[in-house]
């Protein structure tokens, strides 16, 4: 062969290469034998699979499963209400701008389905693993981030069953080196003598240096009295932030909380969107705003909420009570910054949440934790895992199988 032909060769193999499409979208519905009624999102999982120009991305969706597939696979009722598949696959797949003309084309075509966020964010992270294999480089530097900071990881566990089951949970993650621990759900914020008592549990376990932070999963709705009514217990126990204390829209009672109290208020784990975020910063006068990129968006949504948050003097941090490939997702849309640097690290997971990745982020012995500085996401899918909590689903219309 001559040189020029050669080069010829070699120009239209590097052309080729370069230009990608969305090929196929692969959904896996994994499953605990058993559900429990506990506030834990481990206890299932929604694993996309992304294929384009011989590469495979992986990500997960912070979603009911079932609700997602539908979301996927439901046949269009009107130009807004259309399945998130039809608008992905064949889509460009080459660059950062592709990736954002998918996020633009889905948020049109499926704007009137509820569940679309959810279904799509799994997605999104999915294609952004995929995009950075391709480029050899990491999911950060591919969205424009020079490196990756540690972040302070905080435990993340629910209330004791009693105060002192509270008070050994403390001493436990106290042990375990942690710098910040927060405890949530279990029916905290009914009771206000059992609240405190859980309150002055979780202090003595913890000691009066480590960070403490309460997630009282919305469990007041919109009523202030039932918050306000706890400020001093919360003061007494020094803690860092309240979390969820109101729905996510209440921002109006986030508001009055905020004016009527010296407390830091957390939210956002529910934000759907980037503007949902934006307003919950804006009018909800939260100090932290805690995003998951397997609801929110993805990952580049993550971004822009993080730097909008950063910008108004608010701190960032992610949301992930699941596996750590939705940890080291949601870490990746604000591993660049500084200032934000609270990381919720889940220390209750079940088996099924562990199993789904070969590797994890360990947290070192100063209480920090990093993100893979690996291709993509860093994070190996265990697929046997796949296989080993599989949920068989088969969905048929007009006796067609669609899924």
């Amino acid at each position: 062969m001559s040189l020029l032909m050669a080069a010829l060769h070699l120009k239209f193999t590097i052309i080729n290469f370069n230009f990608m499409k969305i090929e196929n979208i692969e959904l896996y519905y994994l499953s605990m034998p058993e559900i429990l009624d506990e506030a834990d999102g481990s206890q299932d999982a929604l694993i996309v699979k992304v294929e384009a120009g011989g590469f495979i991305g992986w990500g997960e969706c912070e979603a009911s499963p079932l609700t997602s597939i539908a979301n996927f696979i439901c046949p269009k009722s009107h130009s807004a209400a259309q399945p998130i598949k039809d608008t992905i696959l064949g889509s460009d797949l080459n660059n950062i701008n592709d990736v954002k003309k998918i996020i633009h084309n889905v948020k049109q075509n499926s704007l009137m389905i509820a569940q679309t966020p959810h279904t799509f964010s799994g997605i999104e992270v999915a294609i952004l693993d995929l995009l950075g294999k391709k480029n050899q480089t990491s999911i950060y530097d591919l969205i424009g981030y020079k490196k990756s900071n540690p972040k302070i990881a905080y435990a993340s566990v629910l209330f004791g069953n009693s105060p002192d089951e509270t008070l050994n949970i403390a001493k436990e993650m106290k042990e375990k080196k942690f710098r910040a621990v927060k405890f949530g759900w279990q029916n905290f914020g009914l009771n206000l003598k059992n609240d405190k008592d859980h309150l002055i549990a979780a202090r003595e376990g913890l000691g009066k240096d480590l960070m403490l932070m309460v997630d009282v999963g919305a469990i007041w709705g919109n009523n202030i009295e039932m918050a306000l009514s706890r400020s001093k217990i919360f003061e007494d126990a020094n803690i860092t932030w309240l979390e969820e204390p109101f729905y996510s829209d209440a921002f109006y009672e986030y508001s009055e909380l905020a004016k009527l109290t010296s407390l830091p208020l957390a939210g956002g784990e529910s934000c759907h969107s980037i503007e949902s975020a934006k307003n919950m910063i804006k009018f909800g006068k939260v100090k932290f705003i805690q995003i998951d990129a397997g609801i929110a968006g993805g990952i580049l949504a993550g971004k822009e909420i993080a730097e909008y948050a950063e910008s108004n003097n608010i701190k960032y941090v992610n949301h992930t009570f699941t596996s750590h490939l939705q940890l080291s997702s949601s870490i990746q849309a604000f591993t660049g910054l500084v200032k934000s640097n609270l990381a919720e690290y889940p220390m209750q997971l079940k088996s099924l949440a562990w199993d789904i990745t070969e590797n994890h982020i360990i947290m070192n012995n100063d209480g920090l934790i990093n993100i893979p500085s690996d291709v993509g996401h860093g994070m190996i899918i265990n697929e046997n895992a796949l296989k080993d909590y599989k949920v068989d689903v088969e969905i048929m219309i007009n006796n067609k199988k669609v899924f």
